[in-house]
């Protein structure tokens, strides 16, 4: 592990304040001051089972073999097939890592946008009374990042926003998870946390994840989040999708419902003796 971390302080409501270490190589959490590892909002959502996922890296794995095969001519027989120049364990290493190749690249345009975009709300809160854009850094050169950016630019001129933060570091100390919250603001009239993507498609378990920010949010301004935001900013289309959900009692429900699995999974869920039949 790097040494390297950033510390946060969360000063909540009631007075009081907590420590929080972070190490962004890694992504994860401590307590200041201990050796703790404080499991984010993202890692206790880990145990939820994800289908989509699976044959995703399969279809990609599978792409990947299709480019490394070049057909061979054979007189009088039907086309041949051969690897291209790489060993049959070559491609099998570059079948498995395919998927997180790519899952690397959209990383890289999506943390690109996150900060572009954090960059804007800080300006936002430094003082403006618009967001204009003529004072910020310079877009991303990935297409697909300023497509997204798009997105945000669109969705803020057609919409009430105004931003409280972003990008804050939040903790539950009953519950003992962090995390970190794209933004927070008033939307609408509403007061709420906003999640970006700039994935190709939104799940469930993203408002989930919203809602347990959202009680650790609460605890912070002493306010209750009425709703929760994903906003997928489409790196194609240049198109935000909004979804929003008010059912933030019931998906925080279903978090600690999460909570218990992960930590039952991470104690064992076989402590007894086995007994021997016969």
């Amino acid at each position: 592990m790097t040494d390297e971390s950033f510390t946060h302080t969360v000063f909540f409501a009631n007075g009081e304040t907590q420590g929080i270490d972070f190490f962004p190589e890694e992504h994860i959490y401590r307590l200041s001051g201990s050796e703790e590892v404080i499991p984010s909002a993202t890692q206790i959502l880990g145990v939820i089972a994800k289908p989509a996922l699976v044959y995703w890296s399969a279809l990609e794995a599978s792409k990947y073999f299709k480019k490394q095969i070049v057909e061979v001519t054979a007189p009088m027989e039907m086309p041949l097939y051969s690897l291209s120049g790489l060993s049959v364990d070559e491609v099998a290493k570059g079948m498995v890592e395919s998927h997180r190749t790519i899952s690397s690249d959209a990383a890289d345009i999506g943390t690109s946008v996150h900060k572009y975009i954090e960059e804007c709300i800080k300006f936002k809160l430094g003082g403006e009374n618009a967001l204009t854009y003529d004072s910020l850094p310079d877009e991303p050169d990935n297409k697909q990042a300023q497509n997204s950016i798009s997105a945000f630019r669109k969705w803020y001129a057609d919409n009430n926003v105004k931003f409280i933060s972003a990008e804050e570091k939040i903790y539950h100390p009953e519950l003992k998870y962090a995390g970190t919250v794209d933004a927070v603001a008033e939307v609408n009239d509403e007061f709420c946390v906003i999640d970006f993507k700039t994935s190709s498609k939104t799940y469930p378990e993203h408002h989930i994840q919203c809602a347990a920010y959202a009680k650790a949010i609460e605890l912070i301004y002493d306010r209750e989040v009425e709703c929760t935001y994903i906003l997928r900013l489409d790196k194609k289309t240049g198109k935000c999708q909004v979804s929003r959900s008010d059912q933030i009692g019931e998906d925080f429900v279903a978090f600690r419902a999460a909570i218990a699995l992960q930590r039952r999974l991470k104690g064992g869920l076989h402590r007894g003796k086995r007994k021997s039949s016969g």
